[in-house]
């Protein structure tokens, strides 16, 4: 695929790396990550993509990149609490990069342009992977309409599992398992997505 040249740097879990790099920016992902984000975003073609968690930039960036590559007329907000520098960059690029915190009252609310984008026409993609992934996706996913799509990353099914089949083998961060969201994935009727293919890079992917 077009986009593989351009992932020059893959993370080392034997060092604790979490480091890949996509075309120069740093991207906190297992470097399969990318090929299987790529097919996804083939796959439910997302008119708005909700990010909590910029970070480095480089995941984000490639989810604007594969959103051109694949001529999808997709809108994506990142949301961070810690300005840098690199932001401005990434602007240029057509990404909304937000340095605000959106979750007041402990996690029981989040601003109502949050909730206002999420309910737009088509399809959401909603990413989870700020400093508290298993509320985000709790409070975020109360919004989400039919057909939209709820991710958290550093994920495994359970610690078991994590250790045994995860750690140093796919990631060596654990922040979300399934029973911290199986409470909202009742309550929002929320069935898993492609379970085999995300667990392989660390994500849980959920569908209303």
């Amino acid at each position: 695929m077009e986009f593989q040249d351009k992932v020059t740097k893959k993370s080392n879990l034997e060092f604790n790396d979490s480091i890949s790099t996509f075309d120069g920016w740093g991207a906190q992902q297992n470097p399969n990550s990318f090929e299987v984000f790529h097919n996804f975003m083939q796959e439910i073609k997302p008119i708005q993509i909700l990010e909590i968690g910029t970070s480095l930039g480089g995941f984000t960036s490639f989810l604007n990149y594969t959103c051109k590559l694949l001529d999808l007329p997709c809108k994506i907000i990142t949301y961070d609490i810690h300005y840098k520098s690199w932001y401005e960059e990434m602007k240029t690029e057509g990404i909304d990069v937000r340095v605000e915190d959106v979750f007041h009252d402990n996690y029981q609310s989040v601003n109502q342009e949050v909730i206002d984008f999420i309910k737009s026409d088509g399809t959401t993609l909603i990413l989870c992977d700020g400093g508290d992934k298993i509320r985000e996706f709790n409070l975020l996913s109360n919004f989400m309409k039919d057909g939209d799509f709820i991710m958290a990353h550093d994920y495994a099914e359970d610690r078991k599992t994590f250790e045994d089949n995860v750690h140093m083998k796919i990631w060596n961060w654990y922040e979300i398992c399934d029973k911290d969201i199986s409470e909202p994935c009742l309550r929002n009727n929320l069935t898993t997505h492609n379970k085999e293919i995300f667990d392989n890079i660390a994500w849980v992917c959920k569908k209303k």
